[in-house]
């Protein structure tokens, strides 16, 4: 009997965070016209795990390099698994996805990658164009203990 895990071909590695300002409000990132996957398209920051990076890592340094911002504390996991790869291969992607709490304001946020990283009210991302991935992982955010904590919670 084969293993089924066996033919499953993980096309990419990715790591995203969720952040959350003091008024609750998440991060949300307009992907570039030119990006690979989900162009034109609101998701959080995040991107591709390098050779050898641990993921948390990767989620640290994606933020850095997409918004200016640093979590000084601790990155919690919310979320990691397999989902379909968004480039329509067929293949799946490894998600790790972590969430945070911060005191940045959006006079902090530095632009690094898309067209625009904004802190978005909870009630108004429903009505956004939202990347696959983020139409899987920030609903169930959204929705979680984890989100609720971290709204009342302190900040890094």
């Amino acid at each position: 009997m084969s293993d089924p895990t066996s033919e499953l071909v993980i096309e990419r590695r990715v790591a995203g965070v969720l952040l959350v300002d003091a008024r609750g409000w998440l991060l949300m990132q307009l992907r570039g016209k030119e990006a690979r996957v989900s162009p034109g398209q609101w998701s959080m920051p995040g991107g591709g795990i390098e050779p050898g990076e641990a993921p948390e890592q990767a989620a640290r340094r994606e933020l850095l390099e997409e918004t200016g911002l640093a979590v000084a504390g601790t990155l919690a996991l919310f979320w990691e698994g397999l989902r379909p790869s968004s480039t329509g291969s067929g293949a799946l992607a490894e998600w790790h996805v972590y969430c945070a709490r911060t005191n940045a304001r959006q006079a902090d946020v530095v632009l690094g990658e898309g067209d625009a990283m904004l802190f978005t009210p909870p009630e108004r991302i429903p009505a956004l164009n939202l990347a696959v991935a983020a139409q899987f992982f920030v609903p169930r955010f959204l929705a979680s203990a984890e989100y609720q904590r971290l709204c009342v919670g302190d900040a890094e």
